[in-house]
């Protein structure tokens, strides 16, 4: 019995659909063979069952490539969303250990094509002095959001 479940988290992680890069400043989980809308309707929803409202929805990928063509210059991103989420208790939470953790609300998780391959990231959230500990729970929050939406 437990050589079949050592064989299926074997074969669950190998054959994962999504690789993640976590870096100093950014954590981005890398996706292929995934429909980019799909991915959006997961986050999405995924937000929303956890508490957040989606706040606004940019299309980055369109205003960019309004540009790119008045500049007569080639689109960069295929598709691109940033979320802009919202969830007043957890503001709140920011506020109580620094008023200046407005400036985090709403926080921002991107969903992007490039060349075929789909990645939702985050810029990670720093501490405005070493004791606050909310940048770190914001961060878990993100990383968590992302991660279920992938399940």
């Amino acid at each position: 019995m437990k050589a079949f479940f050592i064989v299926l988290i074997f074969f669950t992680v190998t054959f994962a659909n999504y690789e993640i890069i976590n870096k100093k400043n950014i954590f981005t989980v890398k996706i292929e063979n995934e429909n980019f809308d799909t991915l959006l309707v997961n986050l999405s929803d995924e937000i929303i069952h956890a508490g957040y409202i989606i706040v606004h929805k940019l299309n980055l990928a369109k205003s960019t490539a309004l540009v790119a063509k008045a500049l007569k210059e080639e689109p960069i991103l295929k598709k691109g969303v940033n979320l802009l989420i919202c969830r007043s208790s957890f503001t709140l939470q920011m506020h109580q250990e620094n008023i200046h953790n407005i400036t985090y609300c709403p926080l921002n998780i991107s969903v992007y094509e490039h060349q075929n391959i789909k990645y939702i990231s985050y810029k990670k959230y720093k501490s405005f002095k070493k004791e606050n500990k909310i940048a770190e729970q914001i961060n878990k929050e993100l990383k968590s959001l992302i991660l279920k939406s992938l399940d």
